[in-house]
């Protein structure tokens, strides 16, 4: 076994999280109330199944780490230094989703959404923030117009939302 380096501490934190996950599924698969009909397939054979891969899959990865076998990431040449993740953008990026998440029933769907798409698009570099502000919000209009009157799926309303329903008809 040699040494662990950077990139393979990475892989087995991944790993790790993929087998907690595994052990998280089965506990709440095995939690399951099972349906008083007979049926053919059990509602927990599929968790199961799942719950099984992941645990394989993240012993596999540990397995081949710990032997000195690290993934190339795509895009990288073999014996190329190892970049850091980058940990700005990943915060960004969690703070944006974690401020849709909880904007959505407090402000609508148009209002979240255009926070959370500039929010992303910010963390990825962008630089005109009015221009990506506007496109947010024009974006955010149209799929909430798309899902609400085409669809006829009803989307988190506040004020933005009861105008444009009044306006469109």
């Amino acid at each position: 076994m040699r040494k662990i380096t950077q990139a393979g501490k990475g892989e087995l934190a991944f790993a790790g999280s993929l087998f907690l996950l595994s052990l998280v599924v089965f506990w709440d698969t095995h939690r399951l109330v099972l349906p008083t009909n007979n049926t053919v397939v059990s509602p927990r054979t599929f968790p199961y199944i799942v719950a099984t891969v992941l645990m394989l899959a993240s012993i596999g990865v540990m397995i081949e780490v710990l032997r000195g076998r690290e993934a190339l990431p795509e895009g990288a040449e073999p014996g190329a230094p190892f970049q850091r993740a980058d940990f700005r953008t990943m915060a960004i990026i969690v703070v944006a989703i974690g401020l849709y998440t909880f904007l959505l029933e407090r402000t609508g769907y148009i209002i979240s959404s255009t926070i959370a798409f500039w929010g992303v698009a910010y963390a990825f570099g962008a630089k005109k923030m009015l221009r990506l502000g506007a496109i947010a919000f024009v974006f955010s209009v149209i799929i909430y117009f798309a899902f609400t009157n085409l669809l006829g799926i009803q989307l988190p309303k506040w004020v933005i939302e009861t105008f444009i329903t009044k306006i469109g008809g």
